[in-house]
């Protein structure tokens, strides 16, 4: 006869092994770095509120963007915060910049998005719109409108001067060609949206052009995904696939690619309150979940980012928690900053 008690011994511990094995998979796939990277604060002047979309140019210069009035700063290194560019009706918001050095032009998005931030608290109603201005002048050079329903996010720039965009409204990237007129879709997803409520229901946000220059990163702010979109063959539709993952990302936004491949994504955790950057390697060759690195945590709404060549890491910290969940009763904060992160291997 079989000893069934030392069986369903056995079974037991076998089952607690599994489960401890669990545990330990997924803590090695989401992991602190063993190091926290240098990290160094540089004051916004008074009365520059809201920053979100960040730029920057090869001799080290900056370029910083208000959410709530549309208003770009630049500091060349060493040196003081200057206005480029004051805000306008025409440019209420900066929710992305990205240089376009060849052709010398700074693009950005300008969703009307955060209306609540008006003294008078109500949303807005102006039609969001992909910009350029004259990056030495702050001369805005083009305006080009988003198609109706739609709503520009992020940008990235190719190397010939075309344009990707997240649309976060209608799941979807939109492309400019070099020199056009006008934006058209680049590729549609269903699985880009979500169909939850509030901040939840906001489909993609950041954007970003893997090394080989075809291949883009896009994730979703409320549902938590990451996607990579590949161009098919002449006149094909881009193919889309999901990067696995060991849990959802916490409202990713912001992300760029560093020199060597992996993938810088911010998470403005809008929720738990506890903004981070971290590092995947999305087009790695290894099978499963692709572990996140954190590398930063306790951020105030890390919203978007620039990466130099020698992989220093300048992001956005917008503080915009509070005000998401009070609305416009909640108190603007004193200060404002840009963020430093001099990252490790």
């Amino acid at each position: 006869m079989a000893d069934t008690k030392g069986s369903k011994s056995f079974q037991k511990k076998m089952s607690g092994l599994r489960v401890l094995g669990a545990a330990l998979t997924a803590a090695l796939l989401t992991a602190a770095s063993p190091a926290q990277p240098h990290r160094e604060r540089l004051p916004l002047p008074e009365g520059f509120t809201y920053p979100n979309g960040i730029a920057h140019a090869e001799d080290g210069t900056l370029f910083i963007g208000s959410v709530s009035n549309g208003r770009i700063l630049r500091r060349t290194p060493g040196g003081e915060w200057t206005v480029l560019f004051p805000g306008s009706e025409e440019l209420f918001a900066v929710t992305s910049l990205r240089l376009d050095a060849p052709r010398g032009l700074l693009w950005g998005t300008s969703p009307d998005v955060m209306g609540l931030l008006r003294p008078d608290g109500t949303l807005g109603k102006r039609a969001p719109r992909l910009f350029a201005v004259d990056a030495s002048t702050g001369e805005v050079r083009r305006i080009v409108p988003v198609p109706e329903g739609g709503l520009g996010n992020d940008i990235t720039v190719a190397l010939d001067g075309g344009l990707y965009v997240t649309d976060s409204s209608r799941a979807s990237v939109l492309y400019l060609r070099p020199g056009g007129e006008q934006l058209e879709t680049y590729v549609s997803e269903a699985r880009f949206a979500s169909k939850a409520a509030g901040l939840s229901g906001v489909g993609p946000a950041g954007i970003a052009l893997a090394p080989d220059g075809r291949t883009l990163a896009i994730n979703t702010y409320g549902p938590g995904r990451l996607f990579l979109v590949r161009p098919g063959a002449e006149g094909a539709t881009p193919s889309v696939s999901e990067v696995e993952l060991p849990r959802r990302l916490e409202n990713p936004d912001g992300m760029r690619f560093a020199r060597d491949g992996r993938l810088i994504v911010l998470e403005g955790a809008a929720n738990s309150g506890d903004g981070r950057v971290v590092r995947i390697d999305v087009l790695g060759k290894a099978s499963g979940p692709r572990p996140i690195e954190v590398l930063a945590s306790g951020m105030e709404s890390p919203v978007n980012l620039t990466v130099e060549a020698n992989g220093r890491v300048w992001v956005t910290e917008a503080r915009l928690r509070d005000r998401l969940l009070k609305g416009a009763a909640a108190k603007v904060p004193d200060t404002f900053w840009v963020t430093k992160l001099v990252l490790g291997d």
